[in-house]
C-alpha cells in the first residue's frame, strides 16, 4: 500500500500538474487554439512557481515534527525494564559490489543511529530493525550481520525484520510478540506522528524517539526566511513530502493500513 500512496502523491504533485498544464497548453496552441493554450500554459507556470514555495508548508512540517521530542534517555525510558528499540525501515538496496553501509539510504543511516544511541545508554536494550526493500531474508541478514559487526553491536540483541512492507505491517508484527514490553519506536522525526498513531493503534504503548529533523527549531541563529519563498526543487520536494503525509494520515483513518 505504501507504493498507492506514492503513487496518489506524485500524481497530485505540483510538478506533475504543471507540466500536464503546460504541455495540454502547447498541443492546444499546435491546434491553433492560442486563448485556451494561453490559459493552460499560464496555470502550469503558476502550478509550478506555487509549488516550488517550500514557505507554504514550512510551519506544518517544522511543527509535526516536533510534536514528540528528541527522547531523553533518562527521564523517558525505566532502567529497571527490558527496552525493545524498533528501527523503522526505509531505503535498503542489496548491492554485493558495495560495502554494507552504502547499500542504505542515509534516512537509514539516522534511525539507525538513534537506535544504538539508546543502545549504548541503556544496558537492556534489544535492537529491532525493518529492512525495507525487495532482496530476499537471506540478504538482509548479510547486510544487518556486516552493519552489527560494523557498529560492534552484540549480534545476540539484533534482530530484524525481513518482510513488513508497511509501518502497519511492522506494528502488527510489533503486536503480536512483544505487546506489553517497554517498545520505542524510533523513526523519522516527519513520519513520527503518523507512527506513532499506528503502533497506538496496535494496543501498544509506544514511546516516540524521532531521528532525522530535518527543520531548525524556530528561532535558531541559522534559520533563514526568505529562501522559502524563492521556488526551487527543494520547495517541490519539501510540499510533495507534506502531501504524502497527508495522504498516508488520510489513508490510514480511513482504511486503517
Amino acid at each position: 500500500m505504501d507504493t498507492f500512496k506514492l503513487f496518489v502523491a506524485s500524481l497530485l504533485s505540483p510538478l506533475l500538474i504543471s507540466l500536464i498544464c503546460q504541455t495540454l497548453g502547447w498541443l492546444i496552441w499546435l491546434r491553433r487554439k492560442s486563448r485556451y493554450s494561453t490559459s493552460f500554459i499560464l496555470a502550469g507556470t503558476f502550478i509550478l512557481l506555487i509549488g516550488g514555495l517550500s514557505g507554504l508548508t514550512h510551519e506544518r512540517r517544522r511543527s509535526l515534527e516536533y510534536i514528540h521530542p528528541p527522547l531523553d534517555i533518562a527521564t523517558d525510558l525505566r532502567p529497571d525494564k527490558p527496552v525493545l528499540a524498533v528501527v523503522l525501515g526505509t531505503g535498503f538496496n542489496s548491492d554485493p559490489e558495495l560495502p554494507a553501509n552504502c547499500q542504505v539510504s542515509s534516512t537509514f543511516h539516522a534511525r539507525l543511529l538513534e537506535g544504538v544511541r539508546i543502545y549504548r545508554s541503556h544496558p537492556q536494550t534489544r535492537l529491532l530493525v525493518s529492512i525495507a526493500g525487495d532482496a530476499d531474508a537471506a540478504k538482509k541478514q548479510q547486510f544487518i550481520e556486516q552493519m552489527t559487526q560494523l557498529l560492534q553491536l552484540d549480534p545476540s540483541r539484533v534482530a530484524i525484520f525481513t518482510d513488513a512492507k508497511s509501518t502497519s505491517d511492522e506494528a502488527e508484527e510489533v503486536s503480536k510478540r512483544h505487546k506489553g514490553e517497554q517498545v520505542v519506536v524510533i523513526t523519522s522525526a516527519s513520519h513520527m506522528v503518523r507512527a506513532f498513531q499506528i503502533f497506538e493503534d496496535e494496543d501498544l504503548s509506544p514511546i516516540a524517539a524521532p531521528a532525522e529533523f530535518w527543520f531548525k527549531r524556530a528561532g535558531s541563529p541559522d534559520e533563514k526566511i526568505w529562501p522559502r519563498w524563492i521556488p526551487s526543487t527543494d520547495g517541490i520536494n519539501s510540499n510533495h513530502q507534506w502531501l504524502y503525509e497527508r495522504i498516508a494520515s488520510l489513508w490510514h483513518a480511513v482504511s486503517g493500513d
